[in-house]
C-alpha cells in the first residue's frame, strides 16, 4: 500500500516541479539568443554555456551539448543532442531523441522516448511511448493513462497507469497498479511481476516472463480504501505539502533572482493589490475558459492547463510572499538566508495545519490562492513598475547603510575624543 502511495506522491511532486518550470522559466532572459519572433526556441551548436540552463518557448528544439542540469518548458519539446546532467521537461509533447547522462523528469500530454537515458526516468503524462530504439539504463517510474514500452529498461519498472503494454525488455522486477497489464509476444521480463488490478494480466504465448503475482482489486476494496485517511497518509500528506512549498521557495530564491526580488517589494507594498487581482481572476476564470474554447479548442485546453497551474502554484507562492513579512523579525538574529528559511517554514507549517481544520481550511486555501495568483498576475502585468520600485528600494537600503556607517564613524570619533580628553586630564594631574 505504501509503495503505491510513495510512487504516486513522487510522480505528483515531479509534475508540480515541471509546472513550476513552466511558470518561472519565462523570467530567464538568457534564452533570447535562441528565440525567434514567434516564440520558438532553437538551440544548436557545439555546446551551451552552463549559465544557460532554463529555456521556455512555444516549440523548443535542443540539439547541442549541455553540461549541467537543464529545464525546458513549452508546447512541444524535442531533445536531440547530449545532456550531461538531469533534464526536466514540461510540454504538451516531449520527445527525447538524444542521450541524457542523468535522470529524465518529463511531464505533459504525450512523452516519447527514442534515445538513451543513463539513469532513471520519471514520467507523468497521458500517453507514454518508449520506442524500440530507447534504452533506459536504470529504473522507470511511470504515471500515465496509457503506456507502451517497446524499448529496454535496465532495471525495474514501477507503473501506475490505465493500460500498460510491455513489448520490450525489463531487466528487473515489474510493479504495476493498472486497469489492464498486457505482456506481448516480444516482451522479456527477468524479475518478478507484481500486478495490482481488477483485471488479470494478458500474457502472450511467446513472451518471456515469470508467473505473475496478481492482487485482484474489487470495487468493494476500492470503497473501503477510500473511506477515510489513515494517520500514515495524513503524515505523508503533510510532509509532501511542506516539501513542495520548500521546493518552490528554493526555486524562487536561487533560480529566479528577479522574481524573488519582486516578492520582497510585493510583500511590502502590494499585498492588497494582489488580493484584488487574484479575487478578480478567481471570478472571471470560468468565463475565460468558456470564451477560449469557443474561439479555439486547443487554446481552451492551454488556458485550462494554465489555470490549473496557477491553482497549484497559488499556495506556495503566497507562502513565499507572506514569509517576506516575517523575515524582519529574524534579521537581527540570523543570517538573511537562514532568516528566509525559518520564515517560510513557519508560514508553510501554519498553512498546512490550518488546512486540516474543518471550515477554516477552505478560507485559508482560498486566501492563499487569491494572494498567490494575484501576485503572479501582478508580476506579469506590472513587471516594469516592480523593477523601478526595486531600484528605489535598493537605493533606500544603500542610503540607510551609508547613514549607519556615518553614525558609527561619528560614535568612534566621539569616543576617541573622550579618551584623548581623559588622557590629557591625567597628564595635567
Amino acid at each position: 500500500m505504501f509503495k503505491k502511495i510513495s510512487v504516486s506522491v513522487l510522480m505528483m511532486v515531479m509534475v508540480l516541479l515541471l509546472t513550476v518550470t513552466s511558470a518561472f522559466g519565462a523570467t530567464n532572459s538568457d534564452i533570447s539568443p535562441y528565440e525567434d519572433s514567434a516564440g520558438n526556441v532553437t538551440i544548436e551548436g557545439a555546446s551551451v554555456p552552463n549559465a544557460e540552463f532554463a529555456f521556455a518557448g512555444s516549440n523548443i528544439t535542443a540539439n547541442s551539448v549541455f553540461d549541467t542540469t537543464t529545464f525546458f518548458a513549452g508546447n512541444t519539446i524535442t531533445l536531440d543532442g547530449e545532456y550531461n546532467g538531469d533534464v526536466f521537461a514540461a510540454a504538451n509533447t516531449v520527445t527525447v531523441n538524444g542521450k541524457i547522462n542523468g535522470n529524465l523528469y518529463a511531464g505533459g500530454n504525450q512523452v516519447i522516448i527514442n534515445g538513451e537515458v543513463t539513469r532513471d526516468v520519471f514520467a507523468g503524462c497521458s500517453d507514454l511511448t518508449i520506442n524500440k530504439s530507447a534504452n533506459i539504463n536504470r529504473d522507470a517510474f511511470i504515471a500515465a493513462a496509457n503506456a507502451n514500452i517497446d524499448g529496454t529498461v535496465g532495471r525495474n519498472l514501477r507503473a501506475g497507469a490505465g493500460n500498460i503494454s510491455i513489448n520490450g525488455t525489463i531487466n528487473g522486477f515489474v510493479e504495476t497498479d493498472v486497469d489492464q497489464l498486457s505482456i506481448n509476444g516480444s516482451a522479456r521480463v527477468t524479475g518478478p511481476i507484481n500486478n495490482r488490478s481488477a483485471n488479470q494480466a494478458v500474457v502472450a504465448s511467446g513472451a518471456t516472463a515469470p508467473e505473475i503475482n496478481w492482487e485482484k482489486v474489487s470495487k468493494e476494496q476500492s470503497i473501503e480504501e477510500n473511506q477515510g485517511p489513515t494517520v500514515g497518509s495524513i503524515l505523508l500528506s503533510i510532509i509532501t505539502k511542506l516539501a513542495f512549498i520548500l521546493v518552490i521557495w528554493v526555486l524562487i530564491t536561487f533560480m529566479t533572482k528577479e522574481f524573488n526580488a519582486n516578492t520582497t517589494v510585493m510583500a511590502k507594498k502590494h499585498i492588497l493589490a494582489s488580493l484584488g487581482i487574484g479575487a478578480g481572476f478567481f471570478f472571471i476564470s470560468p468565463l475565460l475558459l468558456i470564451v477560449s474554447f469557443v474561439i479555439y479548442a486547443p487554446f481552451g485546453f492551454a488556458m485550462t492547463c494554465g489555470i490549473i497551474a496557477l491553482s497549484i502554484l497559488g499556495m506556495p507562492v503566497a507562502a513565499v510572499v507572506l514569509s517576506k513579512l516575517l523575515t524582519r523579525f529574524f534579521d537581527d538574529k540570523m543570517k538573511p538566508l537562514l532568516s528566509s528559511f525559518v520564515s517560510i517554514l513557519i508560514i508553510a507549517a501554519a498553512a498546512i495545519i490550518l488546512g486540516y481544520i474543518p471550515f477554516v481550511n477552505f478560507a485559508v486555501y482560498l486566501f492563499l490562492y487569491v494572494v498567490g495568483v494575484g501576485f503572479i498576475c501582478y508580476n506579469v502585468l506590472f513587471n516594469k513598475k516592480l523593477k523601478q520600485e526595486r531600484k528605489e528600494y535598493d537605493d533606500e537600503l544603500l542610503m540607510i547603510d551609508e547613514i549607519i556607517d556615518m553614525e558609527e564613524g561619528t560614535i568612534v570619533i566621539e569616543k576617541s575624543a573622550e579618551v584623548t580628553k581623559l588622557d590629557d586630564e591625567d597628564i595635567t594631574k
